[in-house]
């Protein structure tokens, strides 16, 4: 195992300073070693990728007109309910962009409100999946039976497609990170969340043709302005396509630069618990501690029984999709964008409670509070 560990290490090794093209970025990843003494100190890190019910998505989070910290303690009450003691948690650069002060003052308040329930947050820079056309101002309605109809991505297609205007996300990144660099109501950053996802199920015709390598650009800078900040907590973009994650040469321009310059190795998986095993299995010949930072898909065999007592044993950090039932819909699965479902879907696709705290299901919340030990 050692001997296969250290030759997939050189190979992402040379594969990154060859995308990088900038030694300097590689040289200051945290060793393997600085990686696990970290996770070391954390506990068994479990929860949930969190939007409050109020909003539609991270626009209506951090606008000034739909910031509702009213909501967002209530629903991260029931986070703490369940015992869940991190959560993972999208920002926006459009909101930063047109009021910076007022956008640090509602994500200090949501850091209080997080730190009074005992949840760390993992804060997300980036995204690209959904709509690839955010706009700021007053959010879409949500539509009627479909999962996630109003999410957006950040930054939108026509930042990613120019490089002047991907240059100049610098000074939102570094912004952010200085700020709470040394901060300890901060888990880790997520800088993107799948950077090259083409949205072939929403959103496929107006996406860019080249994401990957125009994501792929954005990844590396933004590791480049990460490092620069000289944050204290970990830096990781997630691996999420289901290639073997252990074979670099099957990987595209993103998948390789994600693996290649993360601290900590994050992943999705929304399979079931033989798919799930087999990837922890792949990601663990690179030596850094294991982050699912998505999961859960009751229709799809990715359920709490399945999943939450084999990323326990496996200690490996676990975030499930939703929380409460809200404006995002997702209780309705992903193909609900070609054909919506008009009533309550069977089972629900993600989160755990209604908008009233009663749980979806009692035994699911009682296998999480034994897990957790809540």
């Amino acid at each position: 195992m050692r001997v296969q560990t250290n030759y997939i290490s050189l190979a992402w090794s040379l594969l990154v300073l060859l995308s990088v093209g900038q030694v300097l970025v590689a040289a200051e990843r945290w060793t393997p070693e600085q990686a696990n003494e970290w996770y070391a100190k954390q506990p068994w890190l479990v929860g949930c990728n969190f939007l409050p019910s109020s909003a539609i998505n991270q626009l209506e989070m951090w606008q000034a007109d739909t910031f509702d910290p009213k909501t967002i303690n209530h629903d991260l009450f029931l986070a703490k309910s369940v015992g869940f003691n991190t959560a993972r948690v999208f920002l926006h650069e459009l909101p930063w962009k047109e009021d910076p002060a007022g956008f640090f003052e509602r994500v200090d308040k949501f850091l209080d409100i997080a730190e009074k329930h005992q949840i760390r947050p993992m804060l997300v820079l980036f995204d690209g999946v959904w709509d690839p056309d955010p706009q700021s101002g007053p959010q879409r309605r949500p539509r009627a039976g479909v999962h996630n109809s109003g999410w957006v991505q950040s930054p939108g297609r026509v930042v990613l497609a120019d490089n002047a205007k991907q240059d100049a996300l610098e000074a939102y990144v570094t912004d952010v990170i200085s700020r709470y660099a040394n901060d300890g109501r901060v888990l880790a950053w997520d800088l993107f969340n799948e950077p090259d996802n083409p949205n072939g199920n929403s959103y496929g015709p107006l996406e860019l043709k080249n994401k990957d390598e125009a994501a792929a650009r954005l990844v590396r800078l933004a590791f480049q302005w990460a490092r620069a900040t000289k944050p204290t907590q970990p830096l990781t973009v997630g691996v999420w396509r289901l290639e073997y994650w252990d074979k670099p040469e099957k990987l595209n321009q993103v998948h390789r630069l994600a693996v290649g310059l993360s601290d900590v190795i994050s992943f999705h998986d929304y399979g079931k618990t033989d798919v799930t095993q087999r990837r922890i299995s792949e990601l663990k010949t690179y030596g850094r501690p294991l982050l699912c930072t998505e999961f859960m898909a009751r229709g799809n065999g990715s359920t709490f029984e399945n999943a939450l007592p084999l990323f326990k044993r496996e200690k490996i950090a676990a975030y499930c999709w939703g929380l409460v039932d809200g404006k995002s819909q997702t209780k309705y699965p992903w193909h609900t964008w070609q054909m919506p479902i008009l009533g309550e879907p069977d089972p629900w696709h993600h989160d755990i409670f209604h908008a009233d705290g009663r749980p979806y299901r009692e035994g699911e919340v009682k296998l999480i509070r034994a897990l957790t030990g809540r």
